[in-house]
């Protein structure tokens, strides 16, 4: 069965035009106008079980519409959904039991009690036994290592510590889906390591769905195998990271550390007949870029094998200069020659 069934989502709102002036304001008390604005447009998606997939999209792409929809917290529109079985906004009581949320500048914690008073209000909420519970949080405390933070009130916790507790909250019940929303913001690169490492170590485990959205593409990378990009409302890509990468990304550079200098001349003399470019960095230093249509193999044989070399790094395209390819393109079906001559 599928985790998540989208088919021609659609989600409007209607949004008041203020008027101008004093007198535009008077008007506005007893006249409202307003604008019809489509946050979502018509998207269609699916999300077997198991998956882990990335949501992303630049503020105002719809991201965080689409989630509070599949969440049930909106009424689409048009379009139908499906979240393991359940219509969201029509089977909520069901439904809610087999999702978990995290939405990263909202807390479902209570501010001024202790955070295990929080997660035995939120057992009762989801109507898990005491026996349950208490098997559930033991594991769940002891691999994000929150046994010295239960007792405190969560106003006196740092982000990272929260957001800890924020992830036990959501999987209390034992939901087969979690979604994410930006459940990295503002955290140093530390915890938010710990973080990805739980949410993967969880969904090999325990089969968890989980859908992410987020700006930080860190966490694509360390967790997504296939990416959903939205821009103005429309799904612009679904499909692989690596062949988001192989499609977006044009080439990779090699850095050599030679032992002595090497001239540049003697460098190009090395790949001629190929095409690939060389940047010298310093004397000892110099970058080959070697575009994917160059066999890269090729290109490392002829250097390693007509010079000395002391070290060898190799750079991929990463994602964030991908992603922002895309986005000034305003389509991930363009080709990569499109992006190179733009």
């Amino acid at each position: 069965m599928l985790a998540i069934d989208v088919k021609d989502l659609r989600k409007d709102f209607r949004v008041q035009k203020n008027r101008e002036g004093l007198s535009g304001a008077l008007q506005d008390l007893f006249k409202r106008e307003y604008n019809e604005v489509r946050a979502v447009k018509d998207i269609s998606f699916q999300i077997p079980q198991g998956e882990i997939c990335g949501y992303i999209g630049e503020n105002g792409a719809g991201k965080s519409t689409t989630i509070k929809m599949l969440t049930g917290i909106l009424v689409p529109t048009a379009g139908d959904i499906k979240v393991n079985g359940y219509v969201p906004f029509k089977d909520r009581e069901k439904f809610v039991n087999g999702i978990g949320v995290v939405f990263g500048q909202r807390s479902q914690l209570w501010w001024d009690i202790g955070v295990i008073e929080s997660f035995q209000l939120l057992r009762k909420v989801y109507r898990v036994s005491e026996a349950d519970f208490r098997k559930r949080l033991d594991n769940l405390v002891d691999r994000l290592q929150l046994g010295e933070l239960l007792n405190r009130p969560v106003r006196k916790l740092s982000l990272g510590q929260r957001m800890r507790c924020e992830l036990v909250a959501s999987l209390l019940h034992n939901p087969s889906i979690l979604f994410l929303d930006e459940p990295t913001i503002g955290l140093d690169i530390v915890v938010k390591t710990e973080i990805r490492d739980f949410l993967m170590q969880m969904n090999k485990e325990e089969g968890t769905t989980i859908l992410l959205t987020t700006h930080d593409l860190q966490d694509i990378e360390a967790l997504c195998s296939r990416v959903i990009m939205l821009d103005d409302g429309k799904i612009i890509y679904d499909g692989g990271l690596d062949d988001l990468k192989t499609k977006w990304s044009k080439g990779r550079e090699i850095q050599f550390q030679f032992t002595k200098q090497t001239p540049l001349a003697k460098l190009e003399a090395l790949t001629d007949g190929i095409d690939a470019s060389w940047t010298i960095e310093n004397d000892l230093t110099a970058k080959l870029f070697v575009p994917h249509e160059v066999s890269f193999s090729d290109a490392m044989a002829r250097v390693v094998g007509g010079a000395d070399i002391r070290d060898i790094k190799i750079f991929e395209t990463n994602t964030d200069e991908i992603v922002r390819s895309i986005y000034h393109s305003g389509s991930a079906e363009t080709t990569k020659k499109e992006v190179a001559s733009s």
